[in-house]
């Protein structure tokens, strides 16, 4: 059983998954830029069963028809996505964990709203929507 950790910037919200990565990516959507005021998210994502919140859960915020974002009320930071259309799966912001250099990314998702200036140049699997 592999087991991670991470948590918000303050420490209030804190999670661990018991389980290995079912993907990892970047993510180049617009939801995302916006909501981490980055130009991409890097994620991974795990069966929603292998994660436990510890302490005080996230807060949530529906941010489309389809999905949740899940953030500390405290600090603000952005911790996971829940996609209502297959939720057997929970994709965490790969900084949020402790050891974030364990979920390198296998892929570049949404890139066709990638920001014009934001130029990628690894070699990773791109698609111009979802997961693929």
């Amino acid at each position: 059983m592999q087991v991670h950790e991470g948590g918000c910037l303050c420490g209030r919200v804190q999670f661990r998954s018991t389980a290995a990565p079912l993907d990892s990516g970047y993510c180049h959507c617009r939801m995302c830029q916006k909501n981490s005021g980055a130009p991409a998210v890097a994620y991974a994502a795990f069966p929603a069963t292998s994660i436990s919140w510890i302490g005080e859960g996230p807060s949530e915020y529906r941010s489309s028809d389809y999905g949740r974002r899940m953030f500390c009320s405290a600090c603000g930071s952005f911790l996971a996505f829940r996609n209502e259309q297959d939720a057997s799966t929970l994709a965490i912001n790969t900084a949020s964990f402790d050891t974030p250099s364990a979920f390198p990314p296998r892929k570049h998702i949404f890139t066709s709203t990638q920001i014009s200036w934001f130029e990628i140049r690894d070699s990773l699997p791109r698609y111009t929507a979802g997961a693929g």
